[in-house]
């Protein structure tokens, strides 16, 4: 009986890693910025070659009706996330410097709840 509690613990720790994996990045041309707006002026909080973390205040509309609505609101970096024309902006013309792509990773918050959007720039194909 313990061995079976055993290997049930051991799956839903297993299942729980599993759904915790980082969703791919998505090339930031593509990612749409129509519901979403910037309410103050974007800052880079965070770069170097390898990408950047633009921190902001955000204004949604709403989200996608193929996403998680719970993904939209929560912290953690997600597929459903927009972002707001001139943060995009500023993630391509910061990579563009080294001859490189901008990779959108998703969005997370600060400890003073503003969206901070976080980047990489990865070699063009």
């Amino acid at each position: 009986m313990i061995k079976k509690l055993r290997y049930l613990a051991v799956a839903i720790l297993a299942a729980g890693l599993v759904g915790c994996a980082s969703e791919p990045p998505r090339e930031v041309s593509s990612v749409s910025s129509s519901k979403t707006k910037a309410l103050n002026e974007p800052k880079i909080s965070k770069a170097s070659t390898d990408g950047l973390n633009i921190t902001y205040i955000e204004a949604s509309m709403g989200f996608d009706g193929g996403c998680n609505p719970y993904k939209s609101f929560s912290s953690e970096l997600n597929q459903c996330s927009e972002l707001p024309e001139n943060v995009a902006k500023m993630a391509i013309d910061h990579c563009e410097k080294y001859d490189k792509k901008a990779m959108f990773h998703g969005n997370g918050t600060s400890l003073l709840q503003m969206t901070v959007s976080k980047f990489t720039c990865d070699k063009k194909d």
